[in-house]
């Protein structure tokens, strides 16, 4: 009987170490593939092209503030949908906040939005400095995008002294 109950005791402790090995592995490959998709590169439309926006100069509120703002499309892996990556180089001193946003218009549908992101002391508070968003998806079609400054001033956000930006491109299905 001895004998008996170290087998069983030895199989159970076995069947154990299997499936704790089997949640490992699956714990593992769940982690994998959440690193992965949060890692790795997006995987933009291969047919949407990255577009240069017209440069936007901007009298931004301090001491004798201004800014240039460079802008491009940056296509996106959903359909429809772009970002626009945003590279600012401001003078002054002083500079208070501001707000610069991508409004755009589908020509082909006729539907309008538009995202914003804070700027404080020249840094877009973006990640990679590419602002998205859900006012980012004018879905397929031919788009009319402008770059656009206004204060930092909720819920109004009044539009800065600027020469804005554009840029004309499509978005494939």
């Amino acid at each position: 009987m001895g004998n008996d109950l170290g087998a069983v005791g030895e199989l159970l402790c076995m069947s154990l170490k299997y499936k704790a090995a089997q949640r490992l592995s699956v714990l593992a490959g769940v982690v994998g593939a959440v690193a992965a998709a949060f890692v790795g590169p997006a995987q933009a439309v291969p047919s949407d092209q990255v577009v240069q926006f017209n440069p936007t100069l901007v009298r931004v509120p301090g001491q004798g503030c201004a800014a240039i703002v460079n802008a491009e499309t940056v296509p996106q892996p959903q359909v429809g949908v772009f970002g626009v990556k945003v590279r600012i180089t401001q003078t002054g001193s002083g500079c208070d906040a501001w707000r610069v946003a991508v409004r755009w218009k589908n020509l082909d549908s006729g539907i309008t939005n538009g995202q914003s992101a804070k700027v404080v002391n020249g840094v877009v508070e973006a990640p990679d400095s590419v602002i998205v968003g859900f006012g980012t998806g004018p879905g397929a079609g031919r788009v009319e995008a402008e770059i656009v400054a206004t204060a930092d001033l909720y819920p109004s956000n009044p539009e800065l002294d600027q020469l804005s930006g554009k840029a004309w491109f499509t978005l494939n299905k």
